[in-house]
């Protein structure tokens, strides 16, 4: 029980770490390395690794920090991570049989483009000026920098979290001869 709760209280300062992170110094970068989403890419992780309990807390905590952080209206954040991880839940019960290194880089695509989608047109349908974001070079660019950035971490964490996960690491049936 002790222990439980301590992860808990890591946990909450983990991603509240990453939010100001995201918030302070990434979204402030020049550039291709503006284009970093810390929040998308923990969420898709622990959705994979942790499961659909974990990433929803990791949605809440994000988003909550973020929407306190940003000038769109509160909930935008929360409301595309929540929908992006129903995505990807849905994904990962219905299209992807296992959890390779081929699964983790399909979820990442589909949902980072999904979420870059979805916050557009959530953006579109509430912003008082109402430019419509998909028409615009900036949007594509800054979708291909982010996937980009999302498959290269995905790479690098499969690969990280299947040397420290023992439940990830393979296992070969052994066959039954009879003499």
């Amino acid at each position: 029980m002790f222990k439980k709760i301590w992860q808990i209280i890591i946990f909450i300062i983990f991603i509240s770490f990453l939010a100001v992170i995201q918030f302070s110094l990434i979204s402030a970068a020049p550039g291709i390395f503006g284009q970093i989403n810390l929040g998308l890419l923990v969420l898709i992780f622990t959705l994979f690794f942790f499961g659909f309990r974990a990433s929803i807390f990791l949605v809440l905590l994000f988003g909550f920090w973020f929407d306190l952080m940003t000038f769109k209206f509160f909930g935008f954040y929360t409301i595309s991570l929540f929908f992006s991880a129903l995505l990807g839940y849905w994904i990962l019960n219905n299209w992807l049989t296992n959890r390779s290194l081929y699964s983790f880089l399909a979820l990442m695509f589909i949902t980072t483009v999904f979420y870059n989608f979805f916050s557009a047109l959530l953006f579109y349908f509430t912003a008082p000026e109402r430019s419509f974001l998909l028409g615009s070079g900036d949007f594509w660019l800054g979708l291909g920098y982010q996937l980009i950035w999302n498959l290269l971490a995905a790479i690098l964490l499969f690969n990280l979290a299947t040397t420290l996960i023992k439940k990830l690491k393979p296992f070969f049936l052994e066959k039954n001869t009879v003499l």
